[in-house]
């Protein structure tokens, strides 16, 4: 039987890792984009610069296990003249955006979803 102890470490390690996780989401989407304006002439000065960081933070960024506040991924969006819209799902497959329940899924079907549409906010 598993000690108190031991699903307390449980809970820890399942938060830090959905934690790495979301870091990992953020850096990946944003270091895309990034690939993507490189090709047509971005680079890493410009957009250290629109950022308000030094080029050597930004590389320390994507090089590494940023821990980035919502100011710096605000930052990192306006950069690159993206707008994030946020969702959560919870663990029945509900969909929630900042305005509240925006999909649902239909009671026995899986490719069936009733939708709400939500308006995007900016950040």
């Amino acid at each position: 039987m598993p000690t108190s102890n031991s699903k307390s470490r449980d809970l820890k390690f399942e938060k830090a890792y959905e934690r790495a996780m979301l870091r990992s989401a953020f850096k990946s989407l944003f270091w895309s984009v990034i690939s993507e304006r490189k090709k047509s002439g971005l680079t890493f000065v410009a957009f250290a610069k629109a950022v308000g960081a030094s080029k050597h933070e930004v590389s320390r960024w994507f090089n590494g296990d940023p821990n980035w506040t919502l100011n710096t991924v605000a930052a990192i969006a306006h950069a690159l003249k993206l707008k994030l819209q946020v969702q959560a799902v919870d663990e029945h497959g509900n969909v929630y955006g900042p305005s509240g329940l925006v999909q649902t899924e239909t009671p026995g079907a899986t490719s069936e979803v009733q939708k709400r549409p939500v308006k995007p906010q900016k950040l």
